[in-house]
C-alpha cells in the first residue's frame, strides 16, 4: 500500500537527512514570518494579475535572483534532502572511510548545481503564468495542470527510472572525487527532469504554499522509494493493441 511504502521510506531515511529537511522547513517558516522571501513561496502574488509583459518586467525588477535565492535553497533542502537517502547510502558504502565525507560533499554540490540552474527558468515560468492570467487561481490551476501532465510524460518517466541508477564510483585518488561529483551532477539532472513541474504549484499557491509543498514532498518521496520496476502512480491511458484479426 502507498501509505505503508511512505512510512517505510520515512523510517528508512537517515536522521541527518531528516534533520536537514527539518532545518529547511524551519528556515522557510522563519523567512515567511519576517517577510524576507520576496521571490518564492507565494510572495509573488500581484495586485493586478494579467498585466502582461509590463507587469512581468516590473516584477522581475522588484525580485532579482539574489532575493529569491535563499528561499529557493531552503526549499530544495526541505523537499529534496529525503530523496537523497539511497544515492548517499550507496556512496557511503562504496567509498573509502577516509574519503567518505569528501565524496558526500562533492555529490551534494554536484546535485545542487542543476537545481540552481533550473531555479531561474522555473521562477520565470511561474511569473509568466501569474502575469498573463486574469486571476491568481487561473495561474495556480495552470501550474497544477502542467505538473499533472508532466507526471505521466515519457521523458519524466525515463528521468524517474534514471534516478534509481547506481553510480559508477572510483575508489582512489582524484578519480574518486570526480566520480562522486559527476554522480551528483547526473543525479541532479535526472531529479530536475522528474520533479521540475511539481515546483510550480507551491510557487503559485499563495497562503497555502507550505502545506502544498509538504504534500508534494511526500508524493515525490513515495515515488522515489518505490521499486524501480513498479508501475507509475499515474500514467496517460494507452490505446489497446489491435488484435491480429483486426490488423
Amino acid at each position: 500500500m502507498p501509505l505503508k511504502t511512505l512510512l517505510a521510506a520515512l523510517r528508512d531515511t537517515p536522521w541527518p537527512l531528516l534533520c536537514a529537511s527539518l532545518l529547511g522547513w524551519l528556515g522557510l517558516l522563519a523567512l515567511e514570518r519576517r517577510l524576507a522571501a520576496p521571490g518564492y513561496c507565494g510572495a509573488w502574488v500581484l495586485e493586478r494579475p494579467g498585466g502582461g509583459w509590463d507587469a512581468l518586467l516590473a516584477t522581475l525588477w522588484l525580485n532579482p535572483p539574489m532575493q529569491w535565492l535563499p528561499s529557493w535553497l531552503l526549499m530544495l533542502l526541505a523537499m529534496m534532502a529525503p530523496l537523497l537517502a539511497d544515492p548517499l547510502r550507496q556512496l557511503w558504502l562504496r567509498s573509502l572511510a577516509r574519503k567518505r565525507a569528501l565524496a558526500l560533499a562533492l555529490y551534494c554540490c554536484g546535485y545542487l548545481l542543476p537545481w540552481l540552474a533550473a531555479g531561474l527558468p522555473l521562477h520565470l515560468l511561474g511569473l509568466a503564468l501569474l502575469t498573463f492570467s486574469v486571476a491568481p487561481w487561473q495561474a495556480f490551476a495552470a501550474a497544477c495542470a502542467i505538473a499533472w501532465l508532466w507526471q505521466a510524460a515519457p521523458p519524466r518517466l525515463y528521468s524517474l527510472r534514471a534516478c534509481h541508477r547506481q553510480p559508477r564510483l572510483s575508489p582512489f585518488g582524484w578519480p574518486a572525487a570526480w566520480s562522486a561529483l559527476r554522480s551528483g551532477l547526473a543525479g541532479g539532472v535526472w531529479c530536475v527532469g522528474a520533479c521540475w513541474a511539481w515546483m510550480l504549484p507551491p510557487l503559485l499557491g499563495g497562503g497555502g504554499h507550505l502545506p502544498l509543498m509538504a504534500a508534494i514532498s511526500l508524493w515525490l518521496l513515495l515515488e522515489r522509494r518505490r521499486p524501480e520496476g513498479a508501475p507509475p502512480l499515474w500514467s496517460w491511458p494507452r490505446r489497446p493493441a489491435r488484435s491480429a484479426q483486426n490488423a
